[in-house]
């Protein structure tokens, strides 16, 4: 037989923490989704890390070259290094190299729009990412007199 005294069922009390327990993971869930996005967009977005490795790349290509143009429309530059022909140039979605207009080697892909211009000593590339993010930087063109 059931004693009414001793069973008290479910209370207020018992509503009131469940809810507060409630509230405060569901606190937690909010700053931890807060949280990833950020360490996402930080850490896990390699357009920076594609961008520094596209300049290193640059500057290597750009030492010691005899002759530099910029190609029509300022799509690429033409270079002579080592008596050999290199062309860096926009492609659709990506940046390519091409030694002595043969191959295909991509530099830096994710790329919407670009744009190179030789400046006296200087090569300028101007990129502007699919994801909207545009980047430009200026390389030291070393011309040597072989």
């Amino acid at each position: 037989m059931r004693n009414l005294l001793t069973d008290r069922g479910y209370t207020l009390v018992d509503a009131v923490i469940q809810l507060a327990v409630l509230l405060l993971f569901s606190q937690l869930i909010l700053f931890y989704s807060v949280w990833f996005t950020q360490v996402e967009k930080h850490f896990f977005q390699s357009v920076s890390l594609e961008w520094e490795m596209f300049s290193l790349e640059m500057e290597k290509i750009l030492f010691s070259v005899t002759v530099i143009e910029e190609q029509v429309n300022q799509t690429g530059i033409r270079l002579k290094k080592d008596g050999v022909e290199y062309d860096i140039e926009c492609y659709p979605s990506l940046i390519r190299k091409q030694k002595n207009r043969l191959g295909h080697e991509p530099l830096l892909t994710g790329v919407k729009m670009c744009k190179f211009q030789v400046d006296g000593d200087q090569v300028i590339a101007q990129v502007e990412f699919l994801n909207g993010r545009k980047e430009e930087r200026a390389y030291e063109v070393f011309i040597s007199s072989q």
